[in-house]
């Protein structure tokens, strides 16, 4: 696919490279900041849902990166969600976060763990769906086969 591509958006939806950074910011804010506790785990890349203007959270809507530097950032979340699972025990999955006090997304509250957890599964699953469906329609267009 041409790499032009990846920033164009299908119906309205988000383009992959901004699928990809909402998946960052998922991981920042139900993981990084909800599960393990840091207040402020955002990347300048990170892209909160449209409604979210979140003053504490940097983000520039319009940054067009690189499909690698997304990669890269999305492998480094990868690894820590992986490190996460790897250290879950049936008592930590049955139990509830430790709110963190700072401004931010998700709101200081305690969560359940599995429910975090659940989020990222869930945030995955189905942006992996809309990429496939935005894949299919762009690889019907004049050129986008490339």
């Amino acid at each position: 696919m041409a790499p032009e591509l990846l920033h164009e958006r299908v119906d309205g939806e988000w383009s992959f490279i901004e699928t990809l950074r909402h998946l960052v910011f998922a991981t920042d804010a139900w993981v990084r900041r909800a599960v393990l506790g840091d207040p402020a785990p955002w990347d300048p890349l990170d892209l909160p849902n449209d409604g979210n203007s979140e003053p504490s959270i940097p983000c520039d809507r319009e940054a067009r990166p690189s499909l690698d530097e997304v990669l890269a950032l999305r492998a480094d979340r990868m690894t820590t969600v992986r490190q996460v699972l790897a250290d879950l025990t049936d008592d930590r999955l049955a139990g509830r976060t430790t709110p963190v006090t700072e401004p931010g997304y998700p709101a200081p509250e305690s969560f359940p763990v599995r429910r975090c957890l659940q989020a990222i599964l869930t945030e995955e699953w189905e942006h992996r769906l809309y990429a496939e469906r935005d894949f299919d329609l762009l690889q019907a267009r004049p050129g986008g086969d490339s």
